[in-house]
C-alpha cells in the first residue's frame, strides 16, 4: 500500500513536471529532556576563644557558621554542648565545670523560646546569643534573641546538650547565609581557678 502510495506520488510529480527529489515527507518527534539537580549544602565553623576570666567579670567572644546550600525549601542551623556536665569543664577535672545558664529551647512559651535579655539571670554562667550584627537577615529572629546585640536588650540562653535550632529559614537563598553567635562567660567567686575548655557542635539541616 506504502509503495503504490509513493508511486502515485511520482506519477503526479512528473505529470506535473516536477522532480521527484523535491519532495520530503516530514514528522515531527518532539524530544523530552529531563535532569535532576542534586541538593548540596556546606557548613563551615570559626574556632572561639574566651581568654582568661575573673570571676564577677564576665568576657565574650563571636564566632560565625556559614552556609551554602541549594535547597529550594531552606535550612536551619541548631547547636548543642558535647559535655553532659557543662559547656566548659576544667581540662585537668572533666567533673568541674562553669554553671550553664538554662539550656535554650526554642519550643518554650508557645515557640517564642526560653532565651533572656536580663544579664543579672546570666551572671556567673556559660550562656550564648545569637547576633543581630552579621547574621543573614533571613536567618535572625528577633522574638528568640531580641532587637539587637545591645545589653538589656539582646536574649541569652544556655547551650542545650541536644541539638536545638537557633536560626532557621523557610525558602531558597542563592548565597551563602551566615550565623554569628556570641559565647558569654561568667564564673562565681568559688570558680576553681585553672585552665577550661568544651566543644559545641554545629549542625545544618536542609529542610523537609
Amino acid at each position: 500500500m506504502f509503495k503504490r502510495f509513493i508511486s502515485g506520488l511520482l506519477l503526479v510529480a512528473l505529470m506535473a513536471g516536477i522532480s521527484p527529489i523535491q519532495i520530503a515527507i516530514a514528522e515531527d518527534d518532539p524530544q523530552v529532556v529531563t535532569v535532576t539537580v542534586q541538593q548540596t549544602l556546606t557548613l563551615s565553623v570559626a574556632t572561639s576563644t574566651l581568654g582568661a576570666l575573673t570571676p564577677g567579670a564576665a568576657v565574650s567572644a563571636t564566632s560565625t557558621a556559614t552556609v551554602s546550600t541549594n535547597s529550594l525549601t531552606g535550612w536551619n542551623l541548631k547547636i548543642k554542648r558535647d559535655s553532659a556536665t557543662s559547656t566548659v569543664t576544667l581540662t585537668t577535672d572533666r567533673d568541674t565545670g562553669i554553671p550553664d545558664f538554662t539550656a535554650w529551647d526554642p519550643t518554650a512559651n508557645g515557640n517564642a523560646g526560653n532565651a533572656t535579655s536580663t544579664l543579672a539571670d546570666v551572671a556567673a554562667k556559660f550562656s550564648f546569643h545569637v547576633q543581630n550584627t552579621e547574621t543573614t537577615a533571613a536567618m535572625y529572629s528577633t522574638t528568640w534573641w531580641g532587637a539587637n546585640d545591645t545589653d538589656g536588650t539582646a536574649k541569652y540562653a544556655g547551650m542545650p546538650t541536644a541539638s536545638q535550632t537557633i536560626a532557621t529559614r523557610a525558602d531558597y537563598a542563592g548565597t551563602a547565609q551566615k550565623v554569628e553567635y556570641k559565647l558569654r562567660v561568667d564564673a562565681p567567686a568559688t570558680q576553681k581557678s585553672g585552665a577550661y575548655d568544651g566543644t559545641l557542635t554545629m549542625t545544618a539541616l536542609v529542610n523537609p
